[in-house]
Protein backbone atom coordinates (compact mmCIF):
# COMPACT_ATOMS: atom_id res chain seq x y z
CA UNK A 1 0.00 0.00 0.00
CA UNK A 2 2.72 1.95 1.05
CA UNK A 3 4.56 1.70 -2.46
CA UNK A 4 1.27 2.80 -4.34
CA UNK A 5 0.16 5.49 -2.46
CA UNK A 6 4.21 6.79 -3.23
CA UNK A 7 3.54 5.69 -7.13
CA UNK A 8 0.35 7.72 -7.29
CA UNK A 9 1.37 10.76 -5.64
CA UNK A 10 4.32 11.02 -7.96
CA UNK A 11 2.15 10.42 -10.87
CA UNK A 12 0.53 13.47 -10.01
CA UNK A 13 3.30 15.46 -9.70
CA UNK A 14 4.69 14.36 -12.59
CA UNK A 15 1.10 15.10 -14.91
CA UNK A 16 1.37 18.86 -13.64
CA UNK A 17 4.72 19.11 -14.83
CA UNK A 18 4.96 17.30 -18.14
CA UNK A 19 1.47 19.23 -19.17
CA UNK A 20 3.67 22.42 -19.09
CA UNK A 21 6.65 20.75 -20.92
CA UNK A 22 4.24 19.23 -23.38
CA UNK A 23 3.61 23.17 -25.77
CA UNK A 24 6.77 23.24 -27.63
CA UNK A 25 8.26 20.03 -27.10
CA UNK A 26 10.32 19.03 -30.28
CA UNK A 27 8.68 15.67 -29.53
CA UNK A 28 5.19 16.91 -30.13
CA UNK A 29 3.98 15.20 -33.18
CA UNK A 30 0.80 13.16 -34.26
CA UNK A 31 2.74 10.69 -36.44
CA UNK A 32 0.61 8.23 -38.21
CA UNK A 33 1.06 4.72 -40.19
CA UNK A 34 0.46 5.31 -43.85
CA UNK A 35 1.32 2.00 -45.18
CA UNK A 36 2.61 -1.17 -43.25
CA UNK A 37 3.00 -4.84 -44.72
CA UNK A 38 4.86 -7.31 -43.20
CA UNK A 39 7.68 -5.88 -40.97
CA UNK A 40 7.53 -2.69 -43.20
CA UNK A 41 5.72 0.23 -41.40
CA UNK A 42 6.20 3.74 -42.87
CA UNK A 43 4.79 6.94 -40.98
CA UNK A 44 4.14 10.58 -41.69
CA UNK A 45 2.95 13.56 -39.62
CA UNK A 46 3.13 17.13 -40.12
CA UNK A 47 3.10 20.35 -37.53
CA UNK A 48 2.73 23.62 -38.02
CA UNK A 49 3.18 26.34 -35.32
CA UNK A 50 2.24 30.17 -35.64
CA UNK A 51 3.03 32.85 -32.87
CA UNK A 52 2.58 36.71 -32.27
CA UNK A 53 4.70 38.74 -30.29
CA UNK A 54 4.78 42.45 -28.71
CA UNK A 55 7.00 44.02 -26.58
CA UNK A 56 7.36 47.69 -24.97
CA UNK A 57 10.10 49.95 -23.77
CA UNK A 58 12.31 47.01 -25.47
CA UNK A 59 15.85 46.81 -23.75
CA UNK A 60 14.21 48.96 -20.87
CA UNK A 61 13.51 52.00 -23.18
CA UNK A 62 16.40 51.56 -25.29
CA UNK A 63 14.66 50.31 -28.02
CA UNK A 64 15.02 46.93 -30.36
CA UNK A 65 18.78 46.85 -31.47
CA UNK A 66 19.15 44.54 -34.25
CA UNK A 67 22.34 41.80 -34.44
CA UNK A 68 22.84 42.53 -38.23
CA UNK A 69 22.54 46.21 -39.13
CA UNK A 70 22.48 47.68 -35.41
CA UNK A 71 19.92 50.51 -35.99
CA UNK A 72 17.30 50.76 -33.12
CA UNK A 73 13.68 50.49 -34.43
CA UNK A 74 12.15 50.94 -31.34
CA UNK A 75 9.27 48.33 -29.65
CA UNK A 76 8.85 44.79 -31.40
CA UNK A 77 5.77 43.52 -32.92
CA UNK A 78 6.48 39.86 -35.05
CA UNK A 79 4.74 37.27 -36.25
CA UNK A 80 6.17 33.43 -36.77
CA UNK A 81 5.24 30.85 -38.36
CA UNK A 82 6.74 27.34 -39.34
CA UNK A 83 5.27 24.18 -40.88
CA UNK A 84 7.31 20.70 -40.60
CA UNK A 85 6.61 17.87 -42.45
CA UNK A 86 8.23 14.08 -41.54
CA UNK A 87 8.12 10.99 -42.91
CA UNK A 88 10.01 7.82 -40.64
CA UNK A 89 10.04 4.48 -42.23
CA UNK A 90 11.23 1.24 -40.14
CA UNK A 91 11.82 -2.70 -41.12
CA UNK A 92 12.10 -4.73 -38.79
CA UNK A 93 13.69 -8.61 -39.23
CA UNK A 94 13.10 -11.53 -37.13
CA UNK A 95 16.65 -11.95 -35.27
CA UNK A 96 18.46 -9.30 -37.25
CA UNK A 97 16.76 -6.13 -35.71
CA UNK A 98 14.88 -3.49 -37.27
CA UNK A 99 16.56 -1.17 -39.55
CA UNK A 100 15.30 2.54 -39.66
CA UNK A 101 15.29 6.05 -41.58
CA UNK A 102 13.63 9.45 -41.18
CA UNK A 103 13.32 12.71 -42.97
CA UNK A 104 11.70 16.16 -42.43
CA UNK A 105 11.66 19.31 -43.97
CA UNK A 106 10.93 22.74 -42.23
CA UNK A 107 9.76 26.39 -43.87
CA UNK A 108 9.91 29.04 -41.29
CA UNK A 109 9.32 32.84 -41.71
CA UNK A 110 9.17 35.73 -39.35
CA UNK A 111 7.10 38.70 -40.25
CA UNK A 112 7.19 42.05 -38.92
CA UNK A 113 9.86 44.02 -36.97
CA UNK A 114 11.99 40.41 -35.59
CA UNK A 115 11.96 39.58 -32.41
CA UNK A 116 12.92 41.84 -29.63
CA UNK A 117 16.68 39.99 -29.28
CA UNK A 118 17.50 41.36 -32.78
CA UNK A 119 18.01 37.89 -34.43
CA UNK A 120 15.84 38.16 -36.63
CA UNK A 121 13.92 40.79 -38.91
CA UNK A 122 10.59 40.55 -40.92
CA UNK A 123 12.29 39.51 -43.94
CA UNK A 124 14.02 36.10 -42.79
CA UNK A 125 12.48 33.14 -44.18
CA UNK A 126 13.95 29.90 -45.26
CA UNK A 127 12.76 25.92 -46.83
CA UNK A 128 15.62 23.23 -45.34
CA UNK A 129 16.09 19.91 -44.77
CA UNK A 130 15.66 19.03 -41.13
CA UNK A 131 16.18 16.04 -40.64
CA UNK A 132 18.12 13.14 -42.34
CA UNK A 133 19.28 9.91 -41.19
CA UNK A 134 19.16 6.19 -40.61
CA UNK A 135 20.09 3.98 -38.28
CA UNK A 136 19.46 -0.04 -36.59
CA UNK A 137 18.08 -1.26 -33.20
CA UNK A 138 18.68 -4.03 -32.18
CA UNK A 139 15.00 -4.90 -30.74
CA UNK A 140 15.84 -8.17 -28.17
CA UNK A 141 13.19 -9.69 -26.57
CA UNK A 142 13.39 -8.84 -22.54
CA UNK A 143 10.44 -11.35 -21.49
CA UNK A 144 6.47 -11.23 -21.10
CA UNK A 145 6.54 -10.62 -24.59
CA UNK A 146 8.38 -6.96 -24.29
CA UNK A 147 11.05 -5.50 -26.36
CA UNK A 148 13.33 -3.18 -25.55
CA UNK A 149 16.41 -1.48 -28.20
CA UNK A 150 19.74 -2.85 -25.94
CA UNK A 151 21.91 -1.32 -28.90
CA UNK A 152 20.92 1.69 -31.05
CA UNK A 153 23.30 3.13 -33.93
CA UNK A 154 22.00 5.91 -36.34
CA UNK A 155 24.00 8.62 -38.59
CA UNK A 156 22.89 11.75 -40.49
CA UNK A 157 21.01 14.87 -39.42
CA UNK A 158 19.09 14.08 -35.95
CA UNK A 159 18.21 15.23 -32.77
CA UNK A 160 19.84 14.05 -29.61
CA UNK A 161 19.52 15.77 -25.55
CA UNK A 162 21.23 14.61 -22.67
CA UNK A 163 19.09 14.75 -19.14
CA UNK A 164 17.26 17.99 -19.07
CA UNK A 165 18.62 20.05 -21.28
CA UNK A 166 20.94 22.25 -19.70
CA UNK A 167 23.90 21.46 -21.94
CA UNK A 168 22.45 19.33 -24.83
CA UNK A 169 19.58 19.71 -26.97
CA UNK A 170 19.54 22.26 -29.46
CA UNK A 171 21.21 21.82 -32.52
CA UNK A 172 20.28 25.04 -34.26
CA UNK A 173 19.59 28.46 -33.27
CA UNK A 174 16.75 29.38 -35.64
CA UNK A 175 18.56 32.93 -36.29
CA UNK A 176 20.19 35.06 -38.40
CA UNK A 177 18.05 34.58 -42.19
CA UNK A 178 15.91 31.32 -40.87
CA UNK A 179 13.07 33.27 -38.96
CA UNK A 180 11.17 31.82 -36.48
CA UNK A 181 13.69 32.55 -33.27
CA UNK A 182 11.47 32.14 -30.67
CA UNK A 183 8.91 28.95 -31.95
CA UNK A 184 12.29 27.46 -32.59
CA UNK A 185 11.24 24.15 -34.49
CA UNK A 186 14.85 23.40 -35.88
CA UNK A 187 16.21 20.77 -33.48
CA UNK A 188 18.60 18.62 -35.24
CA UNK A 189 22.54 18.26 -35.47
CA UNK A 190 24.11 18.88 -38.38
CA UNK A 191 25.42 15.75 -38.52
CA UNK A 192 25.16 13.33 -35.42
CA UNK A 193 26.82 9.67 -35.03
CA UNK A 194 25.12 7.69 -32.02
CA UNK A 195 25.65 4.78 -30.21
CA UNK A 196 23.05 4.15 -27.83
CA UNK A 197 23.14 1.24 -25.39
CA UNK A 198 20.56 0.01 -22.75
CA UNK A 199 20.58 -2.05 -19.89
CA UNK A 200 18.23 -1.13 -17.83
CA UNK A 201 19.08 0.28 -15.34
CA UNK A 202 22.40 1.54 -16.77
CA UNK A 203 22.08 2.96 -20.37
CA UNK A 204 24.81 5.27 -21.85
CA UNK A 205 25.56 7.50 -25.41
CA UNK A 206 28.40 7.80 -27.28
CA UNK A 207 27.90 9.87 -29.75
CA UNK A 208 29.81 12.68 -32.04
CA UNK A 209 27.82 15.67 -32.68
CA UNK A 210 28.32 19.09 -35.71
CA UNK A 211 25.74 21.98 -34.98
CA UNK A 212 24.94 24.14 -37.64
CA UNK A 213 26.58 27.58 -38.20
CA UNK A 214 24.38 29.25 -36.11
CA UNK A 215 26.45 27.30 -33.56
CA UNK A 216 30.08 28.17 -35.08
CA UNK A 217 30.18 24.36 -36.55
CA UNK A 218 31.12 23.13 -33.58
CA UNK A 219 32.38 19.51 -33.68
CA UNK A 220 32.51 17.43 -30.37
CA UNK A 221 32.72 13.84 -29.30
CA UNK A 222 31.82 12.89 -26.16
CA UNK A 223 29.85 10.06 -23.47
CA UNK A 224 26.74 10.12 -21.49
CA UNK A 225 25.99 7.28 -19.00
CA UNK A 226 22.94 6.97 -16.49
CA UNK A 227 21.31 5.33 -14.24
CA UNK A 228 17.63 5.66 -14.52
CA UNK A 229 15.10 4.39 -12.04
CA UNK A 230 11.22 5.10 -12.64
CA UNK A 231 10.89 5.19 -8.85
CA UNK A 232 13.74 7.10 -7.81
CA UNK A 233 15.04 9.17 -11.03
CA UNK A 234 18.18 9.45 -12.69
CA UNK A 235 21.83 9.82 -11.85
CA UNK A 236 23.66 11.01 -15.57
CA UNK A 237 27.79 11.48 -15.77
CA UNK A 238 28.59 12.98 -19.41
CA UNK A 239 32.22 13.93 -20.90
CA UNK A 240 32.39 15.58 -24.30
CA UNK A 241 35.58 17.25 -25.74
CA UNK A 242 34.79 19.97 -28.64
CA UNK A 243 37.99 19.78 -31.12
CA UNK A 244 36.81 22.20 -33.80
CA UNK A 245 34.56 25.33 -34.12
CA UNK A 246 34.80 28.56 -35.81
CA UNK A 247 34.56 31.63 -33.55
CA UNK A 248 32.06 34.04 -33.19
CA UNK A 249 30.12 34.48 -30.12
CA UNK A 250 31.37 31.95 -27.82
CA UNK A 251 34.56 32.73 -26.62
CA UNK A 252 36.81 29.74 -26.31
CA UNK A 253 35.07 27.19 -27.56
CA UNK A 254 38.19 25.01 -29.47
CA UNK A 255 39.66 22.19 -27.31
CA UNK A 256 37.38 22.43 -24.88
CA UNK A 257 36.86 19.80 -22.18
CA UNK A 258 33.33 19.16 -20.07
CA UNK A 259 32.52 17.33 -17.34
CA UNK A 260 28.95 16.94 -15.92
CA UNK A 261 26.97 15.18 -13.01
CA UNK A 262 23.47 15.42 -12.58
CA UNK A 263 20.09 13.87 -10.80
CA UNK A 264 16.82 14.56 -12.82
CA UNK A 265 13.93 13.96 -11.72
CA UNK A 266 15.21 12.69 -7.93
CA UNK A 267 12.49 11.59 -5.66
CA UNK A 268 12.30 9.19 -2.05
CA UNK A 269 9.36 7.34 -1.18
CA UNK A 270 9.39 8.90 2.52
CA UNK A 271 8.87 12.09 0.08
CA UNK A 272 6.47 11.19 -2.91
CA UNK A 273 5.82 14.92 -3.86
CA UNK A 274 8.87 16.15 -3.86
CA UNK A 275 11.08 15.81 -6.92
CA UNK A 276 14.45 16.96 -6.93
CA UNK A 277 16.90 18.27 -10.51
CA UNK A 278 20.85 19.76 -10.07
CA UNK A 279 23.42 19.22 -12.05
CA UNK A 280 27.24 20.96 -12.14
CA UNK A 281 29.32 21.11 -15.02
CA UNK A 282 32.85 22.05 -15.39
CA UNK A 283 34.97 23.71 -18.65
CA UNK A 284 38.24 23.37 -19.18
CA UNK A 285 40.96 22.98 -21.94
CA UNK A 286 42.89 25.02 -24.65
CA UNK A 287 42.80 25.75 -28.13
CA UNK A 288 43.94 28.32 -30.71
CA UNK A 289 41.69 30.84 -29.19
CA UNK A 290 42.85 30.53 -25.69
CA UNK A 291 42.27 28.41 -22.62
CA UNK A 292 38.79 28.42 -21.21
CA UNK A 293 37.80 27.39 -17.50
CA UNK A 294 34.61 28.04 -16.34
CA UNK A 295 31.52 26.23 -13.92
CA UNK A 296 28.04 26.36 -13.74
CA UNK A 297 25.42 24.44 -12.17
CA UNK A 298 22.15 24.40 -10.72
CA UNK A 299 19.65 22.95 -7.81
CA UNK A 300 15.95 23.03 -8.21
CA UNK A 301 13.01 21.44 -6.18
CA UNK A 302 9.34 20.98 -6.72
CA UNK A 303 6.48 19.74 -4.34
CA UNK A 304 3.36 19.03 -5.29
CA UNK A 305 0.10 19.42 -3.57
CA UNK A 306 -1.46 16.74 -5.08
CA UNK A 307 -4.77 16.79 -2.69
CA UNK A 308 -5.10 20.45 -3.40
CA UNK A 309 -7.89 22.37 -5.74
CA UNK A 310 -5.76 22.65 -9.06
CA UNK A 311 -3.37 20.21 -7.93
CA UNK A 312 -0.44 23.46 -7.60
CA UNK A 313 3.09 22.51 -7.86
CA UNK A 314 5.33 24.94 -6.27
CA UNK A 315 9.31 24.83 -7.23
CA UNK A 316 12.46 26.71 -6.56
CA UNK A 317 15.67 27.08 -8.64
CA UNK A 318 19.19 28.37 -7.94
CA UNK A 319 21.74 28.39 -10.50
CA UNK A 320 25.10 30.23 -11.12
CA UNK A 321 26.91 30.39 -14.46
CA UNK A 322 30.44 31.91 -14.12
CA UNK A 323 31.21 35.11 -16.13
CA UNK A 324 34.82 36.78 -16.39
CA UNK A 325 35.89 39.96 -15.15
CA UNK A 326 37.19 42.65 -17.61
CA UNK A 327 40.97 42.12 -18.47
CA UNK A 328 40.96 38.64 -16.59
CA UNK A 329 43.54 35.72 -18.50
CA UNK A 330 41.88 33.03 -19.68
CA UNK A 331 38.01 32.61 -20.44
CA UNK A 332 36.05 32.22 -17.24
CA UNK A 333 32.74 32.88 -19.07
CA UNK A 334 31.06 29.62 -19.01
CA UNK A 335 29.89 28.42 -22.39
CA UNK A 336 26.36 27.24 -22.33
CA UNK A 337 26.53 24.95 -25.48
CA UNK A 338 23.26 23.86 -26.73
CA UNK A 339 20.73 24.17 -24.46
CA UNK A 340 17.11 24.49 -25.18
CA UNK A 341 13.48 24.00 -24.23
CA UNK A 342 12.92 20.82 -22.46
CA UNK A 343 10.49 20.49 -19.29
CA UNK A 344 9.11 23.20 -20.16
CA UNK A 345 8.97 27.40 -19.23
CA UNK A 346 11.98 28.41 -17.88
CA UNK A 347 13.96 25.67 -18.94
CA UNK A 348 16.06 26.22 -20.12
CA UNK A 349 15.50 29.71 -21.16
CA UNK A 350 15.24 31.65 -18.20
CA UNK A 351 12.68 33.91 -18.45
CA UNK A 352 10.66 35.15 -21.53
CA UNK A 353 12.57 38.04 -21.62
CA UNK A 354 15.58 38.21 -20.38
CA UNK A 355 16.44 34.77 -20.89
CA UNK A 356 15.14 34.82 -24.57
CA UNK A 357 16.80 37.97 -25.33
CA UNK A 358 19.24 39.52 -23.02
CA UNK A 359 21.28 37.16 -20.84
CA UNK A 360 22.17 33.45 -22.64
CA UNK A 361 23.27 30.66 -19.44
CA UNK A 362 26.59 32.85 -18.91
CA UNK A 363 28.37 34.98 -16.63
CA UNK A 364 24.35 35.27 -14.36
CA UNK A 365 23.26 34.06 -11.27
CA UNK A 366 19.12 33.40 -10.84
CA UNK A 367 16.58 32.46 -8.08
CA UNK A 368 13.29 31.42 -9.90
CA UNK A 369 10.14 30.67 -7.79
CA UNK A 370 7.77 28.94 -10.06
CA UNK A 371 4.12 28.28 -9.39
CA UNK A 372 2.02 26.06 -11.71
CA UNK A 373 -1.58 24.80 -11.39
CA UNK A 374 -3.91 22.35 -13.40
CA UNK A 375 -7.57 24.06 -13.17
CA UNK A 376 -8.57 21.19 -15.56
CA UNK A 377 -6.54 18.09 -16.92
CA UNK A 378 -6.26 19.89 -20.24
CA UNK A 379 -5.11 23.61 -18.94
CA UNK A 380 -2.40 25.04 -17.04
CA UNK A 381 -1.57 27.84 -15.36
CA UNK A 382 1.46 29.30 -13.88
CA UNK A 383 3.39 32.30 -12.35
CA UNK A 384 7.26 32.23 -12.24
CA UNK A 385 9.31 35.32 -10.15
CA UNK A 386 12.91 35.56 -11.56
CA UNK A 387 16.01 37.23 -9.91
CA UNK A 388 18.85 37.90 -12.39
CA UNK A 389 22.71 39.09 -11.15
CA UNK A 390 25.67 39.55 -12.75
CA UNK A 391 28.26 37.19 -11.51
CA UNK A 392 31.04 39.26 -12.79
CA UNK A 393 30.56 43.27 -13.18
CA UNK A 394 30.06 43.44 -16.71
CA UNK A 395 27.34 42.77 -19.82
CA UNK A 396 29.02 41.56 -22.72
CA UNK A 397 32.27 43.73 -21.57
CA UNK A 398 30.37 47.03 -20.77
CA UNK A 399 31.42 47.32 -17.19
CA UNK A 400 28.88 47.91 -14.56
CA UNK A 401 28.99 49.08 -10.84
CA UNK A 402 26.29 46.29 -9.65
CA UNK A 403 25.52 43.04 -9.85
CA UNK A 404 21.60 42.75 -9.93
CA UNK A 405 20.39 43.03 -13.41
CA UNK A 406 16.77 42.68 -13.27
CA UNK A 407 13.76 41.37 -11.43
CA UNK A 408 11.03 39.56 -13.85
CA UNK A 409 7.22 37.80 -13.88
CA UNK A 410 5.63 35.32 -16.15
CA UNK A 411 2.41 34.54 -15.92
CA UNK A 412 1.13 32.19 -18.05
CA UNK A 413 -1.81 29.92 -19.60
CA UNK A 414 -1.13 26.37 -21.97
CA UNK A 415 -4.27 25.23 -23.42
CA UNK A 416 -4.07 21.81 -25.00
CA UNK A 417 -7.47 21.89 -26.86
CA UNK A 418 -7.25 18.44 -28.02
CA UNK A 419 -4.73 15.98 -29.13
CA UNK A 420 -3.81 17.72 -32.39
CA UNK A 421 -4.02 21.06 -30.99
CA UNK A 422 -2.45 23.50 -28.11
CA UNK A 423 -2.39 27.46 -27.42
CA UNK A 424 -0.18 29.23 -25.05
CA UNK A 425 0.25 32.61 -24.15
CA UNK A 426 2.17 34.63 -21.80
CA UNK A 427 2.63 37.87 -20.37
CA UNK A 428 6.25 38.94 -19.07
CA UNK A 429 7.20 41.92 -17.60
CA UNK A 430 11.02 42.62 -16.51
CA UNK A 431 12.07 45.49 -14.13
CA UNK A 432 15.80 46.93 -14.11
CA UNK A 433 18.60 46.58 -11.75
CA UNK A 434 21.13 48.90 -11.58
CA UNK A 435 23.18 46.59 -13.82
CA UNK A 436 20.66 46.64 -16.64
CA UNK A 437 20.13 50.36 -15.98
CA UNK A 438 24.02 51.12 -17.21
CA UNK A 439 24.22 48.82 -19.72
CA UNK A 440 21.49 50.07 -21.47
CA UNK A 441 20.96 53.37 -20.27
CA UNK A 442 17.48 53.80 -19.36
CA UNK A 443 15.06 52.48 -16.57
CA UNK A 444 12.15 51.37 -17.80
CA UNK A 445 9.71 47.90 -17.20
CA UNK A 446 10.28 45.92 -20.07
CA UNK A 447 6.54 44.58 -20.97
CA UNK A 448 6.39 41.26 -23.12
CA UNK A 449 2.87 39.29 -24.24
CA UNK A 450 3.23 36.36 -26.29
CA UNK A 451 0.57 33.91 -27.53
CA UNK A 452 1.04 30.71 -30.21
CA UNK A 453 -0.16 27.84 -31.24
CA UNK A 454 1.39 24.09 -32.06
CA UNK A 455 -0.69 22.10 -34.74
CA UNK A 456 0.28 18.30 -35.29
CA UNK A 457 -1.63 16.20 -37.99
Amino acid sequence: MREHCHTTKKAAAQLAWAAIALIFSPLVQAEITVFQKGGFELQAGLQAGFGYFTTQDTNFGLGRIDVRSGANTGDAEWQEAYLKPVLRAGYEVDRLGRLYAGVAQVATATIGDGDAGGFTDGSDDDIGLEQAYIGWSSVELIGDGETRDVLDISYGRQEFKIGDGFLIYDGDNDQLGKGAAWLSPRYSYKRAALLRINTQPVRGDVFYLEADADQELTELIGINIERVSEEYGTLGLTYLHVFDATPLNFGVREGMHLVSGRVNELSFPQAPNLSLWAEYAVETGSGDDGAIDARAWYAEAHYALADWPWSPTLGYRYAQFSGGDLGATGEEDFDPLFYGWSRGWGTWYQGEITGEWLLFNSNQVNHMVHLSTLPREDLTFGAIFYSFSLDADNYFGTPVSASHFADELNVYLDWAINERATVSALYGAAFPGTAAEEAFQDNKTYHLFEIAIVLSF
